[in-house]
């Protein structure tokens, strides 16, 4: 399974234990819509799942960081998402 985690303002938060429901469930939202995205891509090579870690000062501001095995996987994610 796709591993997706969230740094905001250099904290890692998780949406389900978050303070501020609203903010909760715009980052489940994010979480679910990257799932049906990316959620099957593996590495054609090495059969891993990619990672991405959502990243910024604010739940407004984040960037997305993609990891893998390899190229391959990475580059699959970034094409998946239209970010070549």
């Amino acid at each position: 399974m796709i591993d997706i985690k969230f740094e905001i303002g250099g904290r890692r938060v998780d949406p389900r234990n978050m303070r501020d429901a609203l903010e909760g469930a715009m980052l489940s939202a994010v979480q679910d819509g990257l799932r049906k995205k990316v959620g099957s891509c593996r590495c054609p090579d090495h059969g891993q799942a990619p990672k991405l870690l959502g990243k910024g000062r604010s739940l407004d501001k984040l960037n997305f960081e993609v990891t893998g095995c390899c190229e391959k996987v990475i580059e699959e994610v970034k094409r998946k998402l239209g970010s070549n």
